[in-house]
């Protein structure tokens, strides 16, 4: 009987072990996307990063990444547990290659202990956007149009406007996919490109099952949509079957 408890306990251990190295092992994805919204000769370097919460950006995963023209954080950038000392931290990762930075509000970074999160971020150059949009154009010259949804409401609700202009790429940012499940088709529609994160793909999936399905792309006829697993965890700073993801996405034009 105490060896059948020990060997549990031993087992019980290495799993736990084993499902903490899967929360801090990073996964660098990357991926070329031809898209409708570029034209000849276009190109753009995205990084898209969400659900950090109180994870410590690693320094050698995001030196492997050499060139990036926008970054977009999916939200959750902080929640409860986060000092400011990291969130300076891990700004400063993703301020490396001075590259416009775009913030999508998720539903932790609300519980902020420093005051106004979003004046923070707009103290440190980066651009909240909360159901509204947004004309970029990037350092080579391409133009973007990034739209926001935020149902937390982190600043005063309206309705976004969804800037039209057929010539740009469209991408749509909103923290929960089922948000943007709930849009109607022609909404759905107009966007080129959509990023969420928020599931973290279940985190902890047991024989491959889950809260949440598996983070990943899916494609729509001309549309990218992209259900990021996330990089950080809530709760307890374990995965199972599930990755700690950043996402670096090449978009080039179809043609």
């Amino acid at each position: 009987m105490v060896w059948v408890l020990l060997f549990v306990l031993l087992g019980g251990g290495i799993l736990l072990g084993y499902m903490y190295f899967l929360s801090e092992n990073d996964h660098l994805q990357e991926k070329q996307l031809p898209c409708r919204g570029l034209v000849a000769n276009q190109r753009i370097h995205l990084l898209f990063i969400s659900d950090i919460h109180n994870r410590k950006l690693k320094e050698a995963t995001f030196q492997k990444i050499r060139s990036v023209d926008l970054v977009i954080i999916g939200g959750d950038f902080v929640d409860k547990r986060t000092s400011y000392e990291r969130f300076m931290h891990n700004l400063s990762i993703l301020k490396q290659w001075g590259a416009p930075i775009y913030f999508v509000p998720g539903n932790n970074d609300h519980e902020w202990k420093y005051g106004s999160f979003l004046d923070d971020l707009i103290k440190e150059e980066v651009i909240p956007l909360s159901n509204e949009d947004a004309y970029v154009e990037l350092p080579n010259g391409t133009p973007v149009v990034l739209s926001a949804l935020d149902p937390y409401f982190m600043k005063p609700n309206r309705n976004a406007s969804y800037i039209e202009d057929g010539k740009c790429l469209q991408i749509l940012c909103v923290h929960d996919p089922y948000v943007f499940k709930r849009m109607n088709h022609e909404s759905k529609g107009r966007f080129d490109m959509v990023l969420c994160g928020h599931t973290h793909g279940g985190q902890i999936r047991l024989f491959g099952f889950g809260p949440y399905e598996r983070g990943g792309w899916k494609m729509d006829g001309n549309q990218s949509f992209l259900v990021s697993e996330g990089y950080g965890t809530s709760l307890f700073p374990l995965r199972l079957g599930t990755k700690a993801e950043i996402h670096w996405i090449e978009l080039t034009s179809e043609k």
